[in-house]
């Protein structure tokens, strides 16, 4: 069943119900309020005097008189909704007049001298309060104004006694004034929901009506937009509030591995398997979007169902209805694998050498600018070394560029198993060679590693059929003794491997 409007839809009509209720229900509630208060000033009559019951009674009547002809006036006018509030104000002015009737009778018709007839006013009043509720629920204001001044008096009265027994008599008093107030409120609640889904139900052939119309346009615009989203290229998801697959295009289906029938209904992460660049399992733009209720961009790693990924930027957008409540959310599904791979090859050519995969003098001086900023933050050194291949020019013109070629690239794998992973290897151009070695660093360190290198390098080089023997001279700096900028401790490296060379070569010095 469709769910009750909120009463805000129809404020006016509510009003005048709740209204039209209360003077429905009035006769038979003004017999009760006779019988009973004849009931109690003939129990009372042996202890109060006959002046005050007559005039208690009188004024009870009276009352209930006025209030009788006031619910006469209004069966005869049948106000509508622009009226009910003046008739709403003169119940309220009767309940109230009448719950003051009924709460002095704690002053007027209150025996001292006996708990009995006490306790049997209290009763009294407290039955009226209770029936009191079922008729005067459809207006909580009607509930206050017999409420309050119907069990107060009577509670004050308790209080002002001096025994414990009375006095707990009035707290108790208190304790149902309230719990009759909370019942009253639940009452009138239900009154109210009952009013609103009446109200509700009154609309609910014309909706109707409307829904078929507008589900016809949404059935037609569906085919259209399905139609579109069909022909463009990029991947194109939709889910419901749930996260669950309502719809992919055939570019989503080559993402993801899925087609659009077996995709149905499954959750967008069962069909979307995305991880990070750490290759950790994450959630999808989409589901995101579906949780933060906003527009969510990401890019993301998808593995199609085939085993095959593909790297993705997503942009994925909450959906909504006419009442601004969630529905579900779009995402769009660009690959970008190939531009991303492009870039990445292009960011790694500009940073190493293509003969050797090893950093360039471009990256190799951006890692000293870091290991400089290490360095002065942990107050440590670290060293450089300057190799330079000794007559690296004669094996070259002898055995060919491509024997030359292969022999950097033995030079440059035994460098690397020289030196620890943290350490950087550079090729600077030609057959200069440059070693970063991370801190703390200290002179026989240094010595100890470049020792280490001569002696690979050193050993023969086999290039095919022929073998050849080289050797290197290697100069060495030291951060900060040596230099405090990059080009500065490779200036000093770079002289002292020049003084390696006039030693005779396959010579280390710093």
């Amino acid at each position: 069943m469709k769910p009750a409007r909120d009463a805000s839809s129809f404020p006016d009509q509510l009003f005048a119900e709740q209204v039209k209720l209360l003077y429905k229900n009035a006769p038979l509630a003004y017999s009760v309020t006779v019988i009973n208060g004849a009931i109690l000033i003939y129990v009372q009559s042996t202890y109060i005097q006959t002046p005050s019951l007559a005039a208690w009674y009188a004024s009870l009547v009276l009352i209930t008189v006025m209030r009788g002809l006031v619910i006469w006036r209004y069966a005869r006018v049948q106000p509508g909704p622009d009226r009910a509030r003046f008739w709403n104000l003169a119940y309220l002015i009767g309940a109230g007049l009448a719950g003051a009737v009924w709460g002095s009778a704690a002053v007027l018709l209150f025996p001292l001298n006996s708990i009995a007839h006490q306790v049997f006013v209290a009763f009294v009043l407290a039955g009226m309060a209770a029936g009191g509720i079922s008729v005067l629920a459809p207006r909580m204001d009607a509930c206050v104004a017999f409420l309050l001044p119907a069990l107060v008096p009577l509670a004050l009265r308790y209080l002002t006694l001096p025994t414990p027994l009375q006095t707990a008599m009035g707290i108790m008093t208190l304790i149902f004034l309230v719990g009759m107030l909370v019942s009253a409120w639940n009452f009138h609640l239900v009154i109210r929901n009952a009013l609103s889904l009446r109200f509700d139900k009154q609309h609910l052939k014309e909706e109707i009506a409307e829904r078929h119309r507008v589900e016809e346009d949404l059935f037609q615009e569906k085919d259209r937009l399905q139609t579109t989203l069909s022909s463009i290229g990029e991947g194109v998801a939709l889910v419901d509030a749930e996260s669950r697959i309502e719809f992919i295009n055939p570019a989503a289906e080559q993402l993801c591995g899925w087609t659009c029938q077996q995709a149905l209904h499954r959750p967008a992460g069962e069909v979307f398997e995305s991880v990070d660049v750490e290759n950790q399992r994450t959630t999808t733009a989409l589901e995101d979007s579906l949780q933060a209720a906003e527009q969510i961009r990401k890019h993301s790693v998808l593995f199609c169902k085939a085993g095959k990924k593909h790297v993705v930027e997503e942009l994925a957008t909450p959906l909504y209805d006419r009442h601004s409540k969630p529905v579900g959310a779009v995402s769009v599904f660009r690959d970008v694998t190939e531009a991303q791979q492009k870039t990445e090859e292009l960011t790694y050519a500009a940073g190493h050498d293509p003969l050797t995969g090893l950093p360039n003098r471009n990256l190799f001086k951006d890692r000293t600018q870091l290991a400089i900023a290490r360095a002065q933050r942990r107050h440590e050194s670290f060293a450089m070394l300057f190799l330079d291949l000794d007559r690296f020019k004669e094996v070259n013109d002898r055995m060919g560029h491509a024997s030359g070629d292969a022999l950097l690239l033995d030079v440059a794998n035994r460098l690397s198993n020289c030196v620890r992973e943290e350490d950087t290897i550079a090729r600077l151009g030609g057959d200069e060679f440059v070693v970063l070695l991370e801190g703390p660093a200290h002179a026989n360190l240094v010595k100890t590693v470049a020792d280490k290198i001569l002696d690979s390098l050193r050993r023969p080089y086999h290039l095919g059929t022929q073998s050849t023997h080289i050797s290197v001279s290697i100069g060495a700096s030291l951060y900060p003794d040596d230099g405090r900028d990059t080009e500065s401790l490779l200036v000093h490296a770079d002289t002292a491997m020049y003084r390696a060379k006039q030693q005779g070569r396959d010579q280390f010095a710093m």
